[in-house]
Parts: structure tokens; C-alpha cells; sequence
């Protein structure tokens, strides 16, 4: 299959035709499309599993609505865009006004052979989203289909239903996680990087143990499903936004699928042991003391942490190893996943001023969305300049500095100045909140 053939599908089928004629229909209407497969009868395929998928239930009914003019126009844009996403508020927009309650899209990103399916369920009243799934195969034939349809009906009907509680089960939860091999590469202000500062330099080699890290950034969902009710903890402990039981979001809007943000290191790092704990994970970190006295260490225990900054960086240049220290293959680009930030970023050109939910740019070659723009994310490692001396699985400075490392920019950074991969931020002490400060995590 080839990744810039594109073919859009929408399964239009008749719902109960006794409900419609006695005017007592109830349930919202669906369509569902999906973008991205060459083979026109996989595509129909799919359409058709993720359609009878998503109505088992009950939940839905398929619309009768003509979408041909519709499908021209997504197509269009679509192709226009280089293989860029679909604007979901306007695809929300034009549902809402054709009555349609609810829009599945799915795209499917194919990069070699490997097939990146990435699903969204969009509430066309709101444009909020209901859930979202992923699932990555490598080569997919006719008796595929079924399983990847669904594999994703799980994750889009639970998502939206299961966000808003703790649950014992990563599922529940919704942390998707990235596996990435280790290696050895070249971090730093490498050749590709525009505009680099003297804290980007120099360049140095750095081997990785394999590790995984998150898909997305952490959303607003996740943060009240681990951070609501944890012990000692207040509006303004836990990050002074969506946690004031409706009230004030602060800056940016409430949304469960939008990154949290506003809150300080020694927030996000008692979340990765919060979230442990649920799953059944030993903490990572020892926390002691209170307030910006707090001292956190490595426990070395196999819980859920924040990337490291080597980890964070060798994840964002897509890079490929084979879980030992020979060179790994990376993407040698600007950004993660591109080097046009529109693709990949929400950034100062093209947010509008505010942040957006997780998983709606492009993302790099190892399926990782949003390591650019949209919030910067807070790293595990203390500040410090770099040397040109070659290290394995570091951790960044054990003294000299006050401050935690940020990376990747957000949404009122310029490209290619502030958001290109190799950006740091290293002046920011492990109290500080900002409103546009989040995180993603990792596993060793």
C-alpha cells in the first residue's frame, strides 16, 4: 500500500426505519469514515466493521444523511494538506447541522508496511471528543480487518465513558504507551536544527536502554482519574485548573482530551507515582518533605516516571534502534515527525492561541503525537550544559543546579526558533507552574 494513495469511505446506512416513522428515535446518529487505505475494498471493509462495531451496543444508529459532497471536500483537503489532518471543528460543524450526533474518524498513516490507525470519536454538538484509540499492525489483509475494528470500537466506546474514573486498569485509564528500542545516537543541536542556542551545544553521542513512553501528552482526563482525591492534595496542589468541580479552567479550556498543564514538577512527578499505584506498580520516585522542600530521588523501582531528557529527545527524532548500543536510525528532521511545524506542532502560527486535544497533528515514525507545541513537557533530568562526552541511560547533573528541564515548546513558541526538537528549557525551578507546563510518561 502506498502512504499517498488516500481513500475516504462513509458508511451511510438506514437505521430503524419504525423508529424514524414514528418519530421516536432517540439515540444520535453516526457516521463513520475512514482515511488513509489505498485498497478501496479494505476500506469499505472497515468502514462497514467499525459501523456495526460502534451500533452493537445500542448507542448509535447509522445516518442516512448523502455525505458525497462532504467526502469530496475532506478528500480535497486532505490531499492538499500533504497527508495533514482534518480540521475536527468543521467536521463537527457540518455534522451538527446535517443532525448527524456523532463522527468516527479514523486515519490510517502508513509508514512502510507498518499501518498506524489512529480513531477518533467526535461529539458533533460540542466538538469535544468521546474517545479515542489507536492500533499499529504491520501489513493488513481482509482478515484483518475485524480485529482492527475492533480493537478500536473498545478503545473509542470506552475512552469517553471511563476517563472520568480511577480504575485499576491502564485501559481504563487510556495511557497508551510507545515501545522504543534503544541505541545510540547523536543528541543535541545536529545539523537539521534551526536556530540553535549555546544550551543545545554540543553535540554528543548518548546510548539508551529500550524503554516506552507516551503516545500523548497526559490529558485533563487522566490527570482527575489518578490526581482527584489523592491524599494532601488541594486545587492548587494538584495544578489550580480543572479540578475545582466545574468552576474556572484557568487560561485554557476545559476539554478531557486536551493536555493537562499548570502544574509544577513535583506535581507531575507525584502523578507518575499516583498512577503506579493504581495500576499496581511500585513507585519510581521517594518523595519527601513539603511544598518547594520537597526532595525527590530515583527509587529504581519499575513504576511509571517522566522521560528522561535523552529518553524524551532520542523518542522525538524517531529513532529506531535494536535494544542494544549500536547506532539507531533516526528521522534527521526539524520537528518530530516533519520538518514543517504545521504538520506536527501547535504553535504560535497556527493555534489560535490555545491548546488543542492530544493527537490531532501528524505524528513521527514511531507513532508519538505532540512532541512539538502544544504544551511544553517537564523531563526528569536537573539542568546543566552539555559536554561533548559520551554517556549511557544519563539522568542529567546530581548537583550544581536549582532548576528541572522543559521540552518542546508550546503553543505561543514561534518555529523554527523555540519548538524544534533539540529546544531546551533549563531556568525553571521544579515549583514553577505555568499554564502551558505538562507532561507525558514513561516506563523503563
Amino acid at each position: 500500500m502506498k502512504k499517498n494513495m488516500i481513500f475516504l469511505c462513509a458508511l451511510l446506512l438506514v437505521g430503524a426505519a419504525s423508529m424514524m416513522a414514528a418519530g421516536a428515535q432517540t439515540k444520535p446518529t453516526l457516521a463513520v469514515f475512514v482515511v488513509g487505505i489505498s485498497d478501496n475494498t479494505l476500506a469499505t471493509t472497515l468502514t462497514t466493521a467499525l459501523g456495526t462495531n460502534l451500533t452493537s451496543g445500542g448507542r448509535y444508529v447509522l445516518t442516512t444523511v448523502n455525505t458525497s459532497g462532504k467526502l469530496a471536500e475532506l478528500k480535497a483537503a486532505y490531499t492538499a494538506g500533504g497527508g495533514g489532518s482534518i480540521d475536527r471543528n468543521a467536521l463537527a460543524v457540518w455534522g451538527h447541522k446535517e443532525g448527524i450526533g456523532a463522527i468516527c474518524l479514523v486515519v490510517d498513516d502508513v509508514k512502510s508496511n507498518d499501518h498506524l490507525f489512529s480513531a477518533q470519536l467526535i461529539d458533533t454538538k460540542d466538538s469535544k471528543l468521546d474517545g479515542h484509540g489507536s492500533y499499529t499492525r504491520t501489513s493488513v489483509a481482509a482478515g484483518d480487518v475485524a480485529r482492527v475494528a475492533l480493537a478500536l470500537a473498545k478503545q473509542l466506546e470506552g475512552a469517553g465513558r471511563k476517563h472520568a474514573t480511577a480504575s485499576a486498569k491502564n485501559g481504563d485509564l487510556n495511557i497508551e504507551l510507545v515501545r522504543v528500542e534503544g541505541g545510540t545516537f547523536t543528541m543535541g543541536c545536529t545539523a537539521e536544527q534551526p536556530n540553535c542556542d549555546a544550551i543545545e551545544k554540543p553535540t554528543h553521542n548518548v546510548t539508551l536502554s529500550s524503554f516506552s513512553i507516551g503516545k500523548y501528552e497526559i490529558t485533563q482526563a487522566q490527570w482527575k482519574a489518578v490526581m482527584t482525591g489523592v491524599a494532601g492534595t488541594t486545587a492548587t496542589d494538584v495544578g489550580e485548573i480543572y479540578y475545582r468541580k466545574g468552576a474556572n479552567c484557568g487560561n485554557m479550556p476545559c476539554d478531557d482530551q486536551r493536555p493537562a498543564e499548570n502544574m509544577d514538577w513535583f506535581e507531575a512527578v507525584t502523578f507518575c507515582n499516583e498512577l503506579s499505584k493504581k495500576l499496581g506498580l511500585e513507585a519510581a520516585y521517594d518523595i519527601t518533605g513539603t511544598g518547594t522542600s520537597k526532595t525527590v530521588a530515583l527509587t529504581g523501582k519499575k513504576g511509571y516516571r517522566l522521560p528522561t531528557e535523552a529518553e524524551w529527545e532520542y523518542a522525538a527524532r524517531g529513532c529506531k534502534g535494536d535494544g542494544s548500543a549500536s547506532n539507531a536510525v533516526c528521522e534527521n528532521l526539524q520537528y518530530s515527525g516533519s520538518n514543517d511545524p504545521n504538520e506536527v506542532a501547535w504553535c504560535k502560527e497556527n493555534s489560535s492561541a490555545t491548546t488543542h486535544p492530544v493527537g490531532q497533528r501528524k505524528p513521527n515514525a514511531l507513532g508519538i503525537y505532540d512532541m512539538n507545541g502544544n504544551v511544553r513537557e517537564w523531563v526528569y533530568d536537573w539542568s546543566g550544559n552539555y559536554s561533548n562526552v559520551a554517556a549511557t541511560n544519563p539522568t542529567g547533573p546530581v548537583s550544581g543546579s536549582s532548576n528541572r528541564v522543559l521540552r518542546g515548546g508550546h503553543i505561543e513558541r514561534v518555529p523554527p526558533q523555540w519548538i524544534h526538537i533539540s529546544s531546551r528549557y533549563i531556568y525553571n525551578a521544579p515549583s514553577y507552574r505555568y499554564n502551558l507546563n505538562g507532561f507525558r510518561v514513561a516506563l523503563p
